[in-house]
């Protein structure tokens, strides 16, 4: 019997300690869950951060083709403008000659 009681009282023991130290353990939770929360938001921070990073380089790059396919056409059409203009100046001035010299005499 007295071999059942220092079973049972060693048991206790063990089992208090055991306790304790899961205690321990709960105390620091709070703790740890704050740094794991500052770890997570830290990292999925870095990894917004190069995505914003990428896709600004991406937009960017894409910017900067329109921008020169925009200054292709412009330049394009200014040729046009030009040829058209070489092409068609002496009607023009002609026709508007015209047109005021008729408007002048009532014509």
């Amino acid at each position: 019997m007295a071999s059942i009681i220092s079973k049972v009282t060693d048991l206790d023991k063990e089992m208090r300690i055991k306790v304790k130290k899961l205690e321990g353990k709960r105390e620091k939770l709070p703790e740890f869950l704050r740094e794991q929360k500052k770890e997570l938001i830290n990292k999925y921070e870095t990894i917004a951060k190069a995505e914003i990073s990428k896709k600004k380089s991406k937009l960017g790059k894409l910017l900067k083709e329109a921008n020169n396919h925009s200054e292709k056409e412009l330049k394009d059409m200014m040729v046009q403008i030009e040829k058209s203009y070489k092409e068609n100046k002496d009607k023009w001035i002609e026709k508007i000659y015209n047109q005021c010299i008729e408007d002048y005499m009532g014509y």
